[in-house]
């Protein structure tokens, strides 16, 4: 009974943060592009939240991207998140 709980507490967790890494990931392509400061608090919010997941996730993931200018790893994270939820 508590570990069934405790499965749905943290589910509903992981998709709050996965709509959240979504929203930032969306932002990142406005942000640079709009003078709308909403956007911008939003952007930074969302960053806060999701950026210190996304740090070690980057830093193994850089001597990898040779150069790309695409950032991996948000969906590398979205992956994990959807494995996790699914051992849940």
């Amino acid at each position: 009974m508590v570990e069934q709980i405790i499965a749905i507490v943290l589910g509903r967790i992981i998709q709050i943060f996965e709509l959240v890494l979504i929203v930032n990931i969306i932002l990142s392509w406005l942000v640079h592009s709009t003078p709308n400061m909403a956007v911008r608090q939003i952007y930074w919010w969302t960053g806060q939240l999701v950026n210190p997941v996304l740090d070690p996730i980057r830093r193994i993931l850089r001597p990898y991207q040779g150069g790309i200018p695409f950032d991996f790893s948000p969906l590398i994270l979205l992956i994990i998140l959807s494995l996790v939820s699914g051992i849940l």
